[in-house]
């Protein structure tokens, strides 16, 4: 009798595991850069930041998450008062906002990040008065997110219901573990009485080419480096270097769009820490502007008191009037 050897087969599975790099949204591609050449500097670039020049801050957070920031800003020229509010609950992913100013511009906001997996959503209303009339626009913002393809997109439409126009962003960006990033965005405007889509400055028709950013961005431990093309063929190459002791060093190079009367421009920025409390801020740019801030914390009162102060080399060295005083109050 002949036996005949048996097999036995086996079946895998293959299972995808999550990629340990998350590509950042196209709108955060050379946001790095961006922050440390102006986030300390320019409070035009980022709304009440704590080192920013003339700005007076009070900042407290209750243990039931609610977080209050008042402050003022120079903003054009003009001094605002601003109250923002923000309350968030961890367990459910709900986030609402409420922002204030003596400018009469209003803004309210609610995001969820639990609605589905990967998936954040935002929703929000803005009104400003302008010359007796009340401008209101809705904003909605959708951010998705799979780990296992490396792979981050973001719909953003805002509705201007006083101009009957909806203007729409839509990026996508693909990311590997080895820090590298790549994405786009390109954007639409659609007018709602005649649903006709409007076509960007310079533009032969509603869909070019033109329209299109691109962005590439590398990401590693100690430094970031990053290249965008804006629509109009306008250009920035940047690269944040972080040292083992914590100071940062960036610098930026960026190509005005065709038709732009700017001119190509580099720009440098060091973030310095002197000691656990004291840290130096600095940026200079090829255009010959030189600005400094120097901040200093307090425990004793929760104090951060800062000095900014900038002046035009190309003109001279005398400071450029007025020195920026800055003093945030509280936890936040």
């Amino acid at each position: 009798r002949i036996k005949y050897p048996t097999h036995t087969i086996v079946q895998s599975q293959r299972t995808s595991t999550p990629m340990s790099f998350v590509p950042p949204l196209f709108k955060d591609f050379g946001k790095a850069i961006k922050d440390l050449c102006t986030k300390k500097i320019d409070d035009e670039k980022d709304r009440g930041s704590l080192f920013t020049g003339q700005v007076l801050k009070f900042s407290a957070k209750s243990d039931s998450g609610v977080k209050i920031d008042s402050y003022t800003r120079n903003k054009e020229g003009v001094f605002l008062s601003c109250l923002d509010s923000e309350y968030g609950c961890p367990k459910t992913g709900t986030k609402f906002t409420l922002k204030l100013n003596s400018k009469t511009e209003v803004e309210v906001a609610a995001s969820s990040s639990k609605l589905y997996d990967g998936v954040k959503a935002t929703i929000t209303g803005k009104w400003k008065e302008k010359k007796g009339k009340w401008l209101r626009d809705i904003v909605l913002d959708s951010q998705y997110t799979n780990k296992d393809y490396g792979f981050v997109s973001q719909e953003k439409v805002t509705v201007e219901l006083d101009t009957n126009t909806v203007k729409a962003e839509v990026s996508g960006c693909f990311g590997d573990d080895s820090g590298l990033s790549v994405g786009g965005m390109y954007p639409f405007t659609l007018k709602m009485d005649t649903f006709e889509l409007q076509k960007a400055k310079g533009a032969e028709s509603a869909f070019t080419v033109e329209q299109l950013s691109l962005g590439v961005e590398m990401k590693k431990k100690d430094i970031t480096c990053s290249l965008l093309t804006k629509p109009q063929s306008e250009i920035e190459l940047g690269f944040v270097k972080t040292s083992p002791s914590g100071t940062k060093l960036g610098g930026k190079f960026s190509i005005p769009g065709d038709g732009s009367d700017d001119v190509s421009k580099v720009q440098l920025a060091l973030n310095h820490k002197l000691d656990a409390d004291t840290s130096l801020y600095g940026t200079f740019d090829s255009t010959g502007s030189l600005k400094g801030t120097v901040a200093k914390k307090f425990s004793d009162p929760s104090l951060t008191f800062s000095l900014t102060f900038g002046m035009d080399i190309s003109k001279g060295y005398d400071l450029v009037q007025p020195v920026g005083v800055a003093i945030a109050l509280g936890d936040a």
